[in-house]
């Protein structure tokens, strides 16, 4: 039988599957799991394939494409939570519970996000202030309760009361402890969002860090090396009528997902870097000067911020990698990332062609691999058409952020090593393996991207397991 060939959302991930099962039900899920003679291993969820890493691969084994089951089955405005089924997409969801007076914690920027991945995986968006304390910005950490599907096929629904140490493996599991197929989260009162941007130079940002964060406001960053400027997006609530449909964040979003991407990649194609980074270099001052002084808005809607992307990335698409830093440490972090930034494009004639961007993110210890387990932090985002380089300078890019201390995502800092894996999460890495050891001692959710990625941490090592639940 011929294998499918299967890529990630970018094209950049190819791997050939044995089969690709859409999934309607959880009994299609129950007999998948169930028959290994018929789909072999390893088996592996599938949302819409937006992650740059290898943790979407199943070579050889089977993928559950969980697209047909899309639909929202309660949103319960007394109790504040929405449960949904694995394949719905973020912003489908966030605009019915926008339609309802209610919202996400974290309205990450990638509305084709399906709810399952969001439950058992990494993302990333600025912490928002409210209730007197910092949110999380982590979409997993506000999912109470999971069902899913284990290793004989049996179902298990696992909340925040019946086993908070399952849950929290779960949210940042990656499919590997069973398929997810239906998943509640908690969500708020919606209100009226405000956004305007300030500029700073790395040196000015680094000093004025402290003071900004005390504005109690959401923080993502717009970084620019080679100009040594850093852009600060301000996000917070406001006093003012809901009104949806935004045209700042219309124009935001689609400058970010169509007119950058486009321009980048059709700059790759000039055979003089100089010039391709000139170009580049001009269309950074007119974006500073743009968000800057015009991008600013009072009463839009927090959906507003998510993006609907294609189902696939074409001729506009990009690709990224994110570790996160101690935020205590994060002026002087970034002041070296420029440096190293500007160091390897001397000796490499190599530079990210779109921006860099960060983002400012509570402590979170909800997940397991949360990458703010231990301090607050801000991220440094290296963003980039994918051409020529890339690979090169991500090998580079991991290595710097071993040695300053950064923490990365499974499945968004692509070209990770076992050994900078090791460092990142050595302990969790050995609790994880002896909970998989006891809940799939087979390895029939395990695909070899994650074998290979946690094999630096020694199974005879690791510690006796935790309850798994039922």
């Amino acid at each position: 039988m011929p294998r499918v060939r299967v890529q990630n959302w970018k094209r950049s991930i190819t791997y050939h599957a044995n089969s690709v099962e859409r999934i309607n039900s959880a009994e299609d899920l129950q007999r998948i799991v169930s028959d290994t003679q018929r789909y072999p291993s390893p088996v592996r969820a599938k949302g819409s394939h937006h992650s740059t890493t290898r943790c979407v691969v199943a070579e050889a084994g089977t993928v559950c494409d969980m697209s047909g089951m899309n639909k929202i089955l309660k949103i319960d405005k007394a109790a504040k939570t929405i449960t949904l089924e694995a394949g719905c997409l973020l912003i489908d969801a966030a605009k019915a519970l926008e339609k309802e007076g209610l919202q996400f914690y974290a309205n990450v920027e990638l509305g084709n996000l399906t709810m399952g991945s969001g439950a058992t995986g990494g993302t990333k968006d600025a912490s928002y202030y409210d209730d007197g304390e910092w949110e999380f910005g982590q979409v997993c950490s506000y999912c109470i309760a999971m069902k899913i599907v284990q290793v004989d096929g049996s179902i298990l629904e696992v909340t925040e009361d019946s086993d908070p140490t399952l849950l929290a493996a779960l949210r940042t599991g990656y499919g590997m402890l069973g398929i997810t197929y239906e998943m509640t989260y908690r969500v708020k009162e919606i209100s009226a969002m405000g956004v305007h941007h300030e500029m700073f130079t790395v040196d000015r940002f680094a000093q004025a860090l402290p003071q900004l964060l005390e504005r109690k406001q959401s923080i993502m960053l717009y970084l620019f090396p080679f100009l040594d400027r850093v852009l600060v997006e301000f996000r917070y609530d406001t006093d003012e009528k809901l009104s949806p449909g935004s045209k700042t964040w219309a124009i935001r979003n689609y400058t970010w997902k169509t007119v950058w991407p486009f321009v980048s990649n059709v700059l790759a194609y000039l055979p003089w870097t100089w010039l391709r980074y000139k170009i580049i270099d001009v269309l950074n001052r007119l974006t500073l000067w743009f968000m800057t002084y015009k991008l600013k808005d009072t009463n839009s809607s927090p959906a507003d911020q998510i993006i609907r992307y294609s189902e696939m990335g074409g001729f506009a698409s990009y690709t990224f990698s994110i570790w996160a830093f101690p935020r205590d440490a994060y002026p002087e972090t970034i002041k070296e990332y420029f440096k190293f930034c500007k160091k390897y494009y001397k000796e490499n004639n190599y530079r990210c062609d779109m921006l860099n961007v960060g983002y400012h993110i509570a402590q979170d210890q909800s997940g397991l691999f949360s990458y703010t387990r231990d301090w607050p932090a801000l991220t440094l985002d290296p963003v980039a058409s994918g051409a020529k380089g890339w690979e090169g300078f991500l090998v580079a890019y991991n290595e710097w952020c071993v040695q300053h201390g950064g923490r990365p995502l499974f499945n968004q800092t692509g070209s990770l090593t076992p050994l900078q894996a090791m460092k990142s999460f050595g302990p969790q890495i050995a609790q994880f393996k002896a909970l998989r050891n006891t809940i799939d001692p087979d390895e029939r959710f395990l695909n070899e991207h994650f074998r290979t990625l946690f094999s630096e941490v020694d199974a005879a090592e690791t510690p006796d397991a935790p309850p798994a639940g039922g």
